[in-house]
């Protein structure tokens, strides 16, 4: 419900500051946006005692080219590679991920469309709990598959984009290293999770075009097996996150 009401709420703001609605032609070029990122990560870890929950605020970079946002009807391409880093209370977490997707988009007048993709990524992601005995690194490598879907609406120098869909990670693996002690690694089961991201394409015409937009990632890590030491079978993050960009 909650991410119900953010998004609603993100729409409606999105819809105060668009301009009036337009059938006047944008550019169908691809485009590359290069920007900042920002995210709140609630990490959850199921273990043998009980279930410990960790809330992480990061920040990052991301590039991506395509025209996905610019193209009105027929094929649509995106490549995106993103990194982010967060360190609180003497506990840090990296994060990298590369997405390509390819799709198909059919305009049902000037100004809405809809469209599908499917595509292929892979995300690492490292984090160092806080202790005071031992060096740990926690590091999940997941390779995945994803389909999306995404309607667009045309405004007179903008285009609003909603995108929903889901990522197949397919032979991911997680690697427990204590360093000096032990070091474990672990295939992870092929789990689905879900995601969805509202974005604006806006001032597509003017001297400085950009793109904002709000997310929401969710990631199982399922190990198929059980780390000895810290007696992990799970790892859960639900991932809050904004962007915006330059375009070029």
């Amino acid at each position: 419900m909650k991410r119900t009401n953010s998004t609603a709420i993100a729409t409606a703001l999105f819809a105060v500051i668009l301009p009036g609605v337009s059938t006047a032609s944008l550019s169908t070029d691809p485009i590359v946006t290069v920007g900042l990122l920002g995210s709140y990560s609630a990490l959850e870890f199921k273990e043998r005692k009980g279930t410990s929950t960790e809330y992480m605020p990061e920040g990052g970079l991301f590039v991506n080219f395509g025209n996905k946002m610019t193209n009105p009807n027929g094929l649509i391409y995106q490549a995106e590679i993103s990194g982010q880093y967060a360190e609180k209370d003497s506990q840090k977490v990296k994060d990298g991920q590369a997405d390509v997707d390819l799709g198909w988009r059919v305009a049902f007048d000037p100004i809405n469309s809809i469209d599908v993709l499917f595509g292929a990524g892979y995300k690492w992601n490292r984090f160092n709990p806080a202790s005071s005995k031992y060096d740990i690194d926690l590091t999940s490598r997941t390779p995945f598959a994803k389909v999306t879907t995404g309607f667009n609406h045309q405004f007179n120098t903008a285009v609003l984009r909603i995108e929903a869909g889901v990522r197949q990670v397919i032979n991911g693996d997680s690697q427990l290293n204590v360093h000096g002690i032990s070091n474990q690694t672990l295939d992870l089961q092929d789990t689905t999770n879900p995601f969805i991201e509202l974005s604006l394409l806006f001032n597509r015409q003017g001297s400085l075009p950009a793109v904002v937009s709000l997310y929401y990632n969710h990631f199982n890590y399922d190990f198929d097996g059980q780390f000895v030491l810290a007696h992990l079978n799970r790892q859960t993050r639900d991932e809050y996150g904004a962007k915006i960009g330059l375009v070029f």
